[in-house]
């Protein structure tokens, strides 16, 4: 069976995804964007073997975020899920100084250091 980490995961087609995968025996690891998601998305795909939170709208947490999931081993697959925008009324600029969708949709899933 396969290692996946999946960003996104506390709800939508990153959450079928991981309760898909989990069901058919494949280790799991969630992403949601703060600790609350994180909570939730432990709770709504049981039998995950963990979770990792972070903001993708932020570089620093980003990186963050890969290397926690570096330190947890290594993946045979990532599903890049985690995306906003389509309940974005108005554009909204990260703390790095981009538009969020941008950061989100696009650069995060390049900016990830995995090993």
């Amino acid at each position: 069976m396969a290692r996946v980490f999946i960003t996104g995961s506390a709800d939508g087609l990153g959450k079928i995804a991981a309760q898909l995968l989990v069901k058919e025996g494949h280790q799991v690891v969630l992403h949601a964007r703060n600790e609350q998601r994180v909570k939730d998305a432990l709770r709504i795909v049981p039998g995950a073997e963990g979770a990792i939170s972070g903001d993708l709208s932020s570089i620093e947490e980003t990186n963050l975020v890969a290397e926690q999931a570096n330190a947890s081993g290594s993946f045979d697959a990532v599903i890049h899920n985690a995306a906003v925008g389509y309940q974005e009324r108005r554009k909204i600029m990260t703390v790095d100084g981009l538009p969020h969708v941008f950061a989100v949709n696009t650069l995060a899933p390049y900016t990830y250091l995995f090993d």
